[in-house]
């Protein structure tokens, strides 16, 4: 605290003295600190988005867009070092949106220092949903820990590219009509993962090729669609850990956190997935299932059907269990046509058929971890996955494939009659 008091004490008798008539030409003029903001998204490809449009599906709106940012000034002390301290009084700075200027500043003005060796160091970071996590930084090493943190399904986790030796405001991703300031690259903390249900395209219904204008057509309705209990965890430990690149170096850097990784909490806990997630219609089997796509997950959650997770490797026993009612009809249309059969199918009752050519079936269901040509066996940060349950009842058309036995070998006897002796 020392450091920093002396730290403040210099900015003071500095701007006391730049009054506008001591300017010269060559005077260093007081630059007001501000931010560029870029959300990254690794989905399909890799790219800069709005962090006004990440926030927005979360509903928060422009007005109250806010993140958290913690400087360090490493301040030149005129004997070829610096003098380490915080520089925002209050550590961490609230970061809002200007709505009218198309700025992120901090909550009153702050400047760059004047020096040419002195140099800023920022820490920023966004949550909702989660509590803010704790930064330790003494000039060399830091880390960014959310300890034993449990993920709602609506959440919110971004850290921010380190910006180490910042000198003044730089023109980097110029979004939302910034023209310069802090560079500030979040990633996500967490991952997120949908479910969507259909019926295969085609085979909601056939037409029967002997009768003109008649059809065979599928009803499917789901009922407990649910993943197997206290499977996938809720809560856990993320940390983050950096070295700055060079403590004495007055250029300015960017640094990606050397490592963040998620471990399990203490005591772990669960998402109660049957009643936490999959509460829309087509999932309930309140709706049957058309060739459109529907979400099995609430779009409310995160938007688009996801719901926010805590980054973890898919087990063999993340397991996907539902149960299909499966009825066939017969008409000219689906209203007035005829009931056929109905089957309840259990999706557990496919483990070791025929029908389980990779062994994805299990007694509790379908293993996660073992669907489509390249399995998700892991939920990574910064990643978002789509599980597509695609459901074919129409299944082949019966037909026979007649034979008759071939008649065995003639075999001849005689008797004569009267017998004789």
């Amino acid at each position: 605290m020392k450091k920093f008091y002396y730290v403040a004490v210099l900015a003071l008798v500095a701007s006391a003295a730049c009054t506008k008539t001591e300017l010269s030409d060559t005077a260093t003029p007081d630059v007001k600190i501000g931010y560029q903001v870029a959300n990254y998204m690794a989905q399909t490809k890799a790219g800069e988005t709005s962090f006004l449009t990440e926030l927005s599906g979360l509903g928060v709106a422009a007005a109250n867009a806010a993140f958290k940012s913690s400087a360090f000034l490493n301040a030149d002390n005129g004997n070829g070092g610096h003098n380490f301290g915080a520089f925002y009084p209050t550590n961490p700075e609230t970061i809002s949106w200007n709505t009218s200027t198309t700025e992120w500043e901090p909550s009153r003005d702050y400047y760059w220092p004047k020096s040419p060796k002195s140099n800023i160091d920022f820490f920023s970071w966004y949550v909702y949903g989660v509590d803010d996590p704790i930064l330790t930084y003494d000039g060399t090493d830091a880390t960014m820990v959310w300890e034993d943190k449990t993920i709602p399904s609506k959440a919110d986790i971004l850290f921010a590219n380190v910006a180490f030796h910042q000198q003044k405001n730089s023109e980097t991703y110029k979004l939302d009509g910034v023209t310069e300031g802090v560079p500030t690259l979040f990633h996500h903390g967490l991952a997120q993962v949908k479910f969507t249900l259909k019926i295969k395209d085609g085979c909601d219904k056939k037409a029967d090729s002997k009768n003109s204008g008649k059809y065979t057509f599928w009803e499917v309705k789901l009922s407990d669609f649910a993943i197997a209990a206290n499977k996938i965890h809720s809560n856990g430990t993320l940390t983050l850990s950096v070295e700055d690149p060079d403590a004495n170096d007055t250029a300015a850097s960017i640094t990606s956190w050397g490592s963040a990784a998620w471990t399990n909490a203490a005591t772990p806990a669960y998402v109660a997935t049957n009643t936490a997630w999959f509460t829309t219609n087509a999932a309930k089997g309140t709706d049957a299932l058309t060739t459109t796509v529907a979400n099995a997950i609430p779009n409310d959650f995160m938007g688009d059907g996801y719901v926010a997770v805590r980054p973890q490797t898919i087990g063999n026993d993340v397991t996907l269990g539902f149960k299909m009612t499966i009825v066939t009809k017969y008409g000219t249309e689906l209203a007035s046509a005829t009931t056929v059969n109905t089957e309840v199918i259990d999706v557990a009752s496919y483990d070791g058929t025929p029908y389980d050519t990779n062994n994805i079936y299990t007694a509790t269901g379908i293993q996660l971890n073992k669907i489509g040509a390249s399995p998700i066996t892991e939920w990574e940060m910064n990643h978002k996955y789509v599980y597509n349950i695609v459901i074919d009842p129409s299944t082949t058309t019966i037909l026979y494939d007649p034979a008759v036995e071939a008649w065995a070998a003639e075999t001849s006897v005689s008797q004569e009659v009267p017998g004789t002796v």
